[in-house]
């Protein structure tokens, strides 16, 4: 049997929720190209929903080195996105993070990507603990730097001719665990504070294009400093692009999910949870992401993605035509107080 036909017959058993039948093809497709992407891909998303999770990070990151190696950039995005779902259900949140962000920057266009990446950003600010499965042992990673930091910096920036300058304050930055990542359309800061926690600060994707090489940061006892040097002279109304399928990521935080309907109205959310601990199909970010969209037209997606992300996860419209003309605002559950940061 051809190796696409093996593919396409796994991944109809897969949908199906038949696994074993799915594994099989997969299997097989593989004995013929050890190499198969789909294939790999296919088998990876298996064993994820069979909670075989080793093997889904094993076969993840088989998946980056082919991609790396055919250079094709949808495979890579691809990629690095199922290794950050493979890191997310194993609760290595941190780099899952670092993976979804690598994702997104090869795709930014990837609207699941960027759900994803509010999603693991939710667990970063919540302050979970960081698996055991963490490949750093408990007397290298005591229980205090398992602990993301929770507070949100105090963010600062102005826009010149020529470069775009940020500072994001936090006192006494280890510059030996500072890490700064530019990109063209992005930013990502990761460091272990004073206290030993985790702390990331992404901005995808910046209000326009920078030069990477021409970037830099320095490191003050109150602050960091980012000068981004902008790849033409326009002026940036904000430090972050803000359209209707892309909402500045460091000012969503999510608290609650679900699925969406065929209603045009706008639905309350605060009933339903995320990653209640229960590990069902239903709760595979996959899964959650082919039921979103599933049937959506592109105005649906943009008026879900939009209202979803504006309001902090507490509203969800399919209407295009109702949210295209604000802002959508927090409504947060009955007893919740709102707090801004």
């Amino acid at each position: 049997m051809p190796i696409g036909t093996q593919i396409k017959e796994g991944e109809l058993a897969y949908e199906k929720d038949d696994l074993a039948t799915a594994l099989l093809k997969a299997n097989s497709a593989l004995q013929e190209n050890p190499n198969s992407f789909k294939a790999l891909l296919l088998r990876s998303r298996i064993y994820l929903r069979s909670k075989k999770h080793d093997l889904a990070f094993e076969d993840a990151n088989k998946l980056v080195q082919i991609a790396q190696n055919s250079g094709k950039r949808e495979e890579l995005a691809l990629s690095y996105k199922q290794k950050a779902i493979v890191l997310y259900r194993r609760k290595r949140f941190q780099e899952a993070m670092e993976n979804i962000c690598k994702a997104h920057n090869l795709n930014d266009k990837d609207a699941e990507s960027l759900m994803f990446k509010s999603m693991i950003e939710k667990k970063l600010q919540a302050g979970e603990k960081i698996s055991s499965e963490s490949p750093a042992s408990s007397e290298e990673q005591p229980l205090l730097a398992q602990q993301i930091s929770k507070q949100k910096p105090k963010v600062d920036w102005y826009d010149s001719k020529d470069m775009v300058n940020v500072s994001i304050y936090v006192k006494n930055i280890p510059p030996t665990t500072l890490k700064v990542d530019f990109q063209d359309t992005s930013v990502n800061v990761s460091f272990k504070t004073s206290q030993n926690t985790d702390f990331n600060y992404c901005l995808d994707p910046l209000y326009g294009s920078i030069v990477p090489s021409k970037s830099s940061f320095k490191v003050f006892g109150t602050k960091l400093e980012l000068y981004l040097v902008k790849e033409t002279e326009e002026t940036w109304k904000s430090l972050e692009k803000v359209e209707s399928d892309t909402i500045a990521p460091q000012e969503t935080s999510l608290s609650t999910l679900g699925y969406p309907s065929s209603s045009t109205k706008r639905i309350n959310w605060s009933e339903f949870k995320v990653d209640d601990g229960e590990e069902d199909s239903s709760q595979d970010p996959d899964a959650f992401f082919k039921k979103l969209y599933e049937g959506a037209d592109e105005d649906t997606k943009r008026a879900m993605m939009k209202s979803y992300l504006e309001s902090n996860g507490t509203s969800l419209s399919t209407d295009w035509k109702e949210v295209s003309q604000k802002k959508v605002e927090i409504a947060p559950p009955d007893g919740v107080d709102l707090k801004n940061w």
